[in-house]
């Protein structure tokens, strides 16, 4: 039986760089550090005071009045992103373009879900008691709560998936996506991440732990440096990237434009320690290598890696030591960006942006650089050498993103264009 292709042919996001694909991109291309001091909240009790926050989001713009009101901000974004990737796939929302709505899936990721609300209706509670507390807290607070109102509002009948894989949660959701499809389980899927959470309580638990950046706050568009030697943790975010998944001969018959291929998806556990990775990053290189034979794709094929880089001290060395233990000689070569200084690090939708931005990369021959790369950190450039610091144009038909996250959660996929 000939395995099903999996193709990408919409994107929607929602970012502190910009709101929707288009804009997105933009943000990228113009390679500017959004992040500032919080003002969602005081953040002075607090080692790190800064974040990538998104204030221009309005949910009227997305959904009607009611719906709005009935859903956090957690399930705004994935309604509000999910209709913009179906669009942006050229679905007609009421017909679907004569795909079965039953064999449609929604696959969402996100390591806190509705945590913030949460906190905020807690607050209410012990200043006014039960009675103050929203009705829907407890249809808002899990993490399938987007998704299960993605699917609802957009009436699609498929699997509905929510993974809390940490930080490799929108990363674990595509992946599991491209096998259902690939099975023949359903057509098409709504995948990705999807992520609030800058409240007080949600952001003092990663200070607490030292895991943020603190030595910036006078700076704060300097404060995530992937790959930097003076990195000190990474920059909180918040955000949701969602991509239109659909079976190859799907999207042909209704004549859908790709933007790229999901090609493979491979995934493992450190088995190690919560916070710290293995330093050898040998599992993560396993989950690299497993998506890889996935796709079908050797090592000297991959043109770009879009790396995790989340900015922290262990975790950016490590992860350079797994691009080089499984890509072997091919990382003395290959070109390397992290981009989360552009919008932050929305915990489990880092990966969903970076596979959007992955998706773009292709289709339009361009890669991004690392912002705020001033001293790359030596050790680094040891393993990979290729570290871009600013934008490349090129040809890049194999792309491989990596995720990982607390728990030794890695994940790893892989993208190409999409030959006619």
């Amino acid at each position: 039986m000939t395995r099903r292709r999996v193709w990408i042919t919409g994107i929607g996001v929602i970012s502190p760089i910009g709101s929707g694909k288009d804009a997105f991109w933009a943000g990228v291309h113009a390679a500017r550090s959004p992040v500032r001091r919080i003002d969602r909240f005081d953040p002075s009790p607090f080692r790190s005071q800064v974040a990538a926050q998104i204030d221009d989001f309005e949910p009227l713009d997305h959904m009607d009045p009611k719906t709005a009101r009935q859903l956090d901000r957690f399930s705004q974004f994935a309604l509000a992103a999910g209709r913009s990737a179906l669009a942006d796939a050229g679905f007609d929302a009421e017909h679907a373009n004569g795909v079965d709505r039953d064999r449609i899936g929604v696959y969402l990721g996100s390591a806190l879900g509705g945590i913030a609300y949460a906190e905020r209706q807690h607050e209410r509670f012990m200043e006014r008691g039960i009675r103050s507390v929203a009705p829907n807290l407890a249809l808002a607070v899990f993490g399938g709560a987007a998704p299960a109102n993605l699917g609802i509002a957009l009436d699609l009948r498929g699997p509905i998936l929510s993974t809390a894989n940490s930080c490799a949660s929108g990363a674990v959701a595509l992946g599991e996506a491209l096998r259902s499809i690939r099975d023949g389980t359903i057509d098409a899927a709504i995948a990705g991440g999807a992520e609030v959470p800058l409240s007080p309580l949600a952001f003092g638990a990663f200070d607490i732990i030292r895991a943020l950046s603190s030595g910036s706050n006078d700076v704060p568009e300097r404060a995530a440096r992937p790959f930097d030697a003076g990195r000190d943790g990474f920059v909180m975010g918040e955000g949701v990237g969602l991509l239109m998944l659909e079976a190859e001969d799907v999207a042909r018959r209704r004549g859908a434009q790709p933007y790229a291929e999901l090609m493979g998806y491979g995934s493992t556990s450190d088995a190690h320690h919560m916070v710290q990775p293995r330093a050898d990053g040998r599992e993560a290189a396993r989950a690299i290598t497993i998506a890889l034979e996935d796709a079908s794709v050797a090592l000297s094929e991959i043109d770009y890696v879009n790396a995790h880089a989340s900015s922290t001290p262990l975790g950016d060395i490590a992860e350079a030591r797994a691009i080089a233990r499984a890509l072997d000689d091919r990382a003395r070569t290959v070109p390397v960006s992290g981009t989360k200084a552009l919008y932050g690090h929305p915990l489990g939708a880092s990966s969903a942006l970076e596979a959007a931005i992955c998706a773009l990369a292709i289709r339009d021959g361009w890669a991004p650089g690392t912002a705020n790369l001033e001293t790359p950190d030596p050790d680094i450039v040891t393993e990979i050498p290729g570290l871009l610091h600013g934008g490349r144009p090129g040809r890049y038909e194999r792309v491989l993103s990596t995720s990982f996250g607390f728990g030794g959660l890695n994940a790893a996929l892989v993208f190409g264009s999409v030959a006619e």
